[in-house]
C-alpha cells in the first residue's frame, strides 16, 4: 500500500505521468530523506504541509513541447500568460509562468531551491533558460512561501529540480507540425552527458539543447484575420475635425452631392478620409445608417478595409498582418558539478549560457506622437513645428498666442498638420478648407488660412518589426557538508546577467515628416518625390530612407545572490527530532535601459527614456519543525528582509523598507489512510524596476456608454444624455453619437522609487487520503494581496463615472472620475486623472500602494490504478486528475471599488493571464499494454466565461467564450535503449471560441489553442 506521507508527491507524480513508478516505489523508501519546496528542513518521506504539485521532467517533453510554458500552462494551478502568442501586448518572446492569476511577477522560479537569472524589468525568470532535458521534476508550490524564499512568493514557487548524480547519455529529438496546414513547425534536439568520477564521490553532466519555432501570422487562422476591434488610423489617411474651426457641412453635402451619393449618405464633417485620385471618402457611422461612401480603392487594396465592418464603416484591418505566434530560435547549454572532499565538504557548481532570438510584427505605423510649437519647452518626444501655437487661451476669449493676464495652456495636436500651401492638397480638399470661418486655439492662424490637421498609418515604412536577442548567463559555486552528526550547511554565491538586444523596424520619425509636409515643394527637395498624405501614394525609397527610424535598444540586468544557512536537530520530540534552520541571504540587482534613436519624436513602438537602477535585499531566515506526536506536526518559518532601491538615471534614492515575513504548517493523521493539513503564510513582494523607475503608457480596450446604442443611453434619460455632454460629448450630436467597436483610450503610469513591498497572506486547509484504491487530495486556498501597486483599470475609471457601480451613482458630473475622461470629436481617446485619483500635472498616474487582490478556489487531485491481467501481465489502465475550482477574484482598485472577476473572460488592455474560469480540470490516462507499449491520452477542459466587461458595466450586453474540450493522444514503444513516441494534440482541431470584446484574435491565445491539431513524433536514445 503506498505510504500515506509519500502520497502527496508521488499524487502529484502520476497526475502528468505515469503513476506505475509510484505505485512500485521500493518499501524502504521511507527512510530517505528530502527536500520538499517550501522549506529547507529534510525529512523522511516525500511529505509536504503545503499543498504541491509536482509533475516530472519527462512530462514537460512527452507532447513536444518546446518551450516550459507550453506544457506548464496545461496545469489548473496556472494561469496562461505571457506565452508563444504574446505579440501585442508582447513578452519579447518570453515564457513566464503565472500561478493563480496572480501575475508572473508574484511567484517565485527557482532551480535546485535556488535563484535563477531574472530576464525582465518586473523580475520575472524566462523559462527559456531553464534546461529542460536536465529537469528531473518541477515542484509548484501554491499557497505561498515568501518565509522560505523571499520576496516575489506571495502566490507561491515553482521550484525545478535538476537531475542528480546522471551518469550515462541522454539524446533526444522532437518534431511537431499542425495538421492538415503544416505551418505550425516546432523541433528539438538535446542532448545530455554525465557520469560519477572519483569513486563516486564527484559527478558532472552537462546538458545542451536546440530549439526552433516556426512564427505565423494571423493571415493563416481564418478567426484571427479580421480584427475585431478597430482603429482610427488609417492608410488612406483621415482629415481631422477641429470643434472651434470645423469644415461647413454645407460644403460637405456639395461635394459628396457632386460624387453622387445620396442626400442620406453624406458623411459628417468629422468623417472623412481620402482617395488616391484626390476625391474624399466618407467613413460612415458603425451600426446607423450611413455606410461607406465613394470608396474608391479595391477590397483587396492596401487600403484593406475590415470586412467584419464594411460597409458598415471603413477601419484598416490592421490584424491580417499581425503575428499569432512568435518565430523561436534558441540555444542553451547548462552544466552541473559536484565533488565531496569529505563529509564536510562538497563543493558544488552550476553554470548555464542561453541565446535565443525572437521576433513581433505589427501592422504598420500609425501616428498619434504629439507636435508643440518650434520654441516649446515640451519634452523631445514630441514634434515641432510652427504650425502649431506655442501657448492658446484655456478659458473664454480669441485663441491664440496669449496676451498678459490670461491663463496660458501649452498647444499640442496628434497626428501631423498640413500647411494649407501644401502642393498635395487637391481642388476637391481645397473647397473644404476654405469654407471653414473660426480659429484653432492650437493651431497658427485662423479660418482657411489655418493647417490641416489630419491622421496617417505609414504603410510605406513597412511592419512595425522587432528583432529580439537574449543573452542569458549564470554561475553559481557552493559549499555544503555536515559538521556534526545531524547538523548541515550550505553556502552559495550566484552571479548572472541578461542582455536584450532589441532592433525595432518601420518607425516614423514624426519631426522628419513634418519637414516634408512643411516644405514649399511636398519634399521633393529632400527625398525624390516628396510625401504625398492623401490617399495611398506611392512613396519613393528614398523618402522612406529620409523618414524612417530604426530603434536599436540595450537592456541589462545583473543579479548577484549569497546565501547561507544551517540547518540540523535541536532536540527529540515524541514524534522525531525537532528540525530547525538559520540563514541569511544578500541579493543585489542592477537594472540599465538604453532606448538608443527611440528617444524622440518617434512613432511606432512606444518611445522610452533611460533607464538606470538599483535594488538591494538583505534577509535574514528561520525554521523550525515540531513532530510533536507520530500523528502530528507543526512547522513555523519566518524572514525579516531589509531592501532599498535606488533611481540612480534621475538622482533619486529611495526609501529603506522592513519587513517580516512568516508562517506556519500543521498536519494531523487521525487515521493511516487520511492526512489533515492547513498552513499559513504571511509574504512580501518587493516593487520591481518597472513599477520603481518606468512606468509607460498603453492603449487598452474600452467601451464608451455615451454611445446612443448603449443601455446607459437607453435607460438613462436626460441625467444620462447630460452627463455625456457634460464629459465632451457634443450637445448636437449626442443623440445620433455611436461609438466604433473596438475603441481604445490612452492612459500613462509612471515609476515611484518611494513604494513599498505589497503584503499577502495565504491560508491553506486539506486532505490527503487513499481509499479503494484511489490516491487523492483536496485543498482550499484563500490568498490576500494588500497594498498592492495599484495600476489603474480604464474602464474601471470609466465605468465610476457614469454609475455603473457605486462610486457616481448620482451621475454626478463633478465626480473626479469623469474630470479624468478626454474626448475628440466625440470619442473618448484618454484618461488623464485629476489630482484627486492620484495624477499629475499632466493627468500621468505615478504608482503607489493601495488597493487589494484577493482570490481562493479548491484544487482536487485525484489518481487510480486498475490492473488489466486480461491484456498483459504488465498491463494496467493508470488514471489521473487534477481539478481546480475558481470561488473568486476580487479586486479593490481605484477609490476602493471592488469588482469580482472570477468566471470572466480578458479582453486587450487589461493585462495578460486575466481570464479566470471557474473551472480548470486536466485528466491523464495512461494504458500499459506491456511493459514496452503504452497508450496515452490527456484530455484538458476550461470552463465558459463572460466577459470581463460584464462586471465592469453591469447591465450591457458582451459576449463571453463557451467551455472547450482537448483531446491529446500518444503512443509510446521502448526498443532496447531506444523510445519511440507518436501523438497528436488537439485531436479533433478544437478552433478557439470568440468573443468580443477579446485579448487578440477574436479570442484569449495564450490560454486558448490557435494552432488547432498538432502532430508529433520524437525518438530518444538512452544509455
Amino acid at each position: 500500500m503506498l505510504k500515506l506521507s509519500a502520497a502527496p508527491l508521488v499524487l502529484g507524480v502520476a497526475m502528468v505521468s505515469a503513476p506505475v513508478q509510484a505505485q512500485d516505489a521500493p518499501a524502504d523508501e521511507g527512510e530517505a530523506t528530502i527536500v520538499v519546496t517550501g522549506s529547507r528542513i529534510a525529512r523522511p518521506n516525500l511529505e509536504s504541509n503545503s499543498p504541491v504539485a509536482v509533475v516530472t521532467g519527462e512530462a514537460t517533453v512527452e507532447n513536444a513541447d518546446v518551450t516550459l510554458d507550453t506544457f506548464l500552462n496545461t496545469l489548473p494551478q496556472v494561469n496562461p500568460a505571457g506565452t508563444t502568442t504574446s505579440n501585442n501586448p508582447g513578452n519579447g518572446g518570453q515564457s513566464n509562468i503565472n500561478l493563480r492569476g496572480l501575475g508572473s511577477n508574484r511567484n517565485l522560479v527557482l532551480i535546485n531551491g535556488r535563484r535563477p537569472m531574472v530576464s525582465a524589468s518586473d523580475q520575472t525568470v524566462d523559462l527559456n533558460t531553464i534546461p529542460q532535458g536536465l529537469i528531473e521534476r518541477i515542484e509548484i508550490v501554491t499557497g505561498g512561501a515568501g518565509a522560505a524564499y523571499g520576496a516575489d512568493a506571495v502566490a507561491g514557487v515553482v521550484n525545478l529540480i535538476l537531475k542528480d548524480n546522471f551518469e550515462g547519455i541522454d539524446l533526444r529529438a522532437t518534431y511537431s507540425n499542425s495538421l492538415p496546414k503544416t505551418d505550425a513547425r516546432e523541433y528539438q534536439i538535446s542532448g545530455i552527458i554525465g557520469g560519477n568520477f572519483a569513486d563516486g564521490r564527484g559527478n558532472i553532466a552537462f546538458s545542451a539543447e536546440y530549439s526552433k519555432r516556426q512564427g505565423l501570422i494571423k493571415a493563416q487562422r481564418p478567426f484571427a484575420s479580421q480584427a475585431t476591434s478597430t482603429t482610427s488610423s488609417f492608410p488612406t489617411g483621415s482629415l481631422t475635425n477641429s470643434a472651434t474651426n470645423p469644415y461647413d457641412q454645407a460644403a460637405v453635402d456639395a461635394l459628396f452631392a457632386s460624387y453622387g451619393v445620396a442626400p442620406g449618405q453624406v458623411p459628417r464633417t468629422n468623417q472623412l478620409a481620402f482617395n488616391s485620385d484626390g476625391s474624399l471618402f466618407g467613413v460612415g457611422t458603425f451600426n446607423s445608417p450611413v455606410d461607406v461612401s465613394n470608396f474608391r480603392y479595391d477590397l483587396s487594396s492596401p487600403a484593406n478595409p475590415n470586412l467584419n465592418f464594411y460597409p458598415d464603416f471603413y477601419s484598416y484591418n490592421f490584424d491580417i498582418v499581425n503575428i499569432l505566434v512568435l518565430p523561436l530560435e534558441r540555444k542553451s547549454a547548462f552544466l552541473t558539478a559536484k565533488y565531496e572532499i569529505n563529509p564536510a565538504f562538497e563543493v558544488f557548481v552550476q553554470g548555464g549560457y542561453t541565446n535565443y532570438n525572437s521576433a513581433t510584427a505589427l501592422a504598420p505605423t500609425p501616428v498619434s506622437t504629439g507636435i508643440v510649437n518650434t520654441n516649446s519647452s515640451a519634452s523631445v518626444l514630441n514634434a515641432r513645428s510652427p504650425l502649431v501655437n506655442l501657448f492658446h487661451d484655456s478659458g473664454p476669449g480669441a485663441p491664440g498666442n496669449v496676451p498678459p493676464g490670461t491663463d496660458p495652456t501649452p498647444g499640442r495636436i496628434t497626428g501631423f498638420v498640413v500647411p494649407v500651401t501644401n502642393p498635395f492638397i487637391s481642388d476637391d480638399l481645397r473647397l473644404l478648407l476654405n469654407s471653414r470661418t473660426g480659429n484653432d486655439p492650437n493651431l497658427a492662424g485662423s479660418g482657411a488660412d489655418e493647417g490641416v490637421r489630419i491622421g496617417y498609418r505609414f504603410l510605406g515604412t513597412g511592419l512595425r518589426e522587432q528583432q529580439l536577442e537574449n543573452e542569458v548567463i549564470q554561475g553559481l559555486v557552493g559549499l555544503r557538508g555536515e559538521f556534526a552528526p545531524g547538523w548541515r550547511y550550505e553556502a552559495y554565491y550566484s552571479w548572472g546577467e541578461t542582455t536584450i538586444d532589441q532592433r525595432a523596424t518601420g518607425n516614423v520619425n514624426v519631426q522628419k515628416v513634418q519637414q516634408l509636409l512643411e516644405a514649399a515643394d511636398g519634399g521633393d527637395s529632400l527625398c525624390a518625390g516628396g510625401f504625398n498624405p492623401f490617399g495611398i501614394q506611392p512613396l519613393s525609397q528614398a523618402c522612406v530612407d529620409f523618414v524612417s527610424e530604426t530603434g536599436v535598444t540595450q537592456t541589462k540586468f545583473t543579479q548577484k545572490v549569497a546565501q547561507a544557512y544551517v540547518s540540523g536537530e535541536l532536540a527529540d520530540l515524541p514524534g522525531g527530532p525537532l528540525g530547525v534552520v538559520l540563514g541569511v541571504e544578500q541579493r543585489k540587482f542592477k537594472y540599465a535601459f538604453d532606448p538608443g534613436a527611440l528617444f524622440g519624436p518617434i512613432a511606432g513602438f512606444n518611445t522610452s527614456t533611460p533607464d538606470l537602477g538599483t535594488n538591494e535585499f538583505l534577509d535574514f531566515f528561520g525554521e523550525l519543525r515540531a513532530p510533536i506526536m507520530d500523528t502530528l506536526e507543526l512547522s513555523l518559518t519566518a524572514r525579516h528582509s531589509k531592501s532599498d532601491f535606488n533611481d540612480i538615471q534621475n538622482g533619486v534614492d529611495g526609501a529603506p523598507s522592513n519587513d517580516w515575513t512568516y508562517g506556519g504548517t500543521i498536519t494531523w493523521s487521525p487515521i493511516d489512510q487520511v492526512r489533515l493539513r492547513a498552513s499559513y503564510q504571511h509574504s512580501v513582494r518587493a516593487p520591481n524596476f518597472g513599477e520603481l523607475f518606468s512606468g509607460g503608457g498603453s492603449f487598452p480596450q474600452i467601451f464608451d456608454p455615451c454611445s446612443s446604442n448603449s443601455n446607459f443611453r437607453a435607460n438613462g434619460g436626460a441625467e444620462a444624455r447630460a452627463l455625456c455632454v457634460a464629459t465632451g460629448v457634443g450637445d448636437g450630436t449626442a443623440d445620433t453619437f455611436v461609438a466604433t467597436p473596438g475603441a481604445q483610450a490612452f492612459i500613462t503610469t509612471t515609476g515611484n522609487p518611494n513604494l513599498k513591498p505589497e503584503k499577502s497572506d495565504t491560508f491553506t486547509v486539506g486532505a490527503v487520503f487513499q481509499a479503494g484504491g484511489f490516491t487523492g487530495s483536496i485543498d482550499y486556498y484563500n490568498i490576500k494581496i494588500k497594498d498592492t501597486i495599484l495600476n489603474p483599470d480604464v474602464n474601471e475609471i470609466i465605468a465610476s463615472c457614469y454609475g455603473y457601480n457605486d462610486i457616481n451613482p448620482g451621475l454626478d458630473e463633478d465626480s473626479p472620475y469623469c474630470a479624468a475622461i478626454g474626448r475628440s470629436n466625440n470619442n473618448m481617446t484618454g484618461i488623464y486623472l485629476p489630482a484627486e485619483l492620484g495624477g499629475d500635472a499632466s493627468g500621468y498616474f505615478q504608482f503607489v500602494n493601495a488597493g487589494s487582490v484577493k482570490t481562493s478556489g479548491v484544487d482536487v487531485q485525484l489518481g487510480y490504478r486498475l490492473p488489466t491481467p486480461f491484456i498483459n501481465e504488465d498491463s494496467a489502465l493508470n488514471m489521473n486528475l487534477m481539478v481546480n475550482y475558481l470561488i473568486d477574484f476580487k479586486n479593490v482598485g481605484l477609490g476602493g471599488l471592488k469588482t469580482d472577476y472570477a468566471g470572466t473572460a480578458s479582453y486587450f488592455g487589461a493585462g495578460l493571464g486575466t481570464s479566470f474560469p471557474r473551472w480548470r480540470a486536466t485528466l491523464n490516462t495512461k494504458l500499459n499494454i506491456t511493459r514496452e507499449l503504452s497508450f496515452d491520452t490527456r484530455v484538458r477542459f476550461t470552463d465558459g466565461m463572460k466577459n470581463r466587461a460584464a462586471v465592469q458595466y453591469v447591465g450591457e450586453e458582451f459576449t463571453g467564450p463557451g467551455s472547450v474540450f482537448y483531446f491529446d493522444f500518444a503512443l509510446q514503444a521502448e526498443v532496447d535503449a531506444m523510445t519511440f513516441r507518436i501523438g497528436v494534440n488537439n485531436a479533433f482541431d478544437k478552433q478557439p471560441p470568440t468573443y468580443a470584446p477579446n485579448v487578440q484574435s477574436g479570442t484569449d491565445p495564450s490560454l486558448y489553442d490557435v494552432i488547432g491539431r498538432r502532430a508529433y513524433v520524437s525518438a530518444r536514445l538512452k544509455f
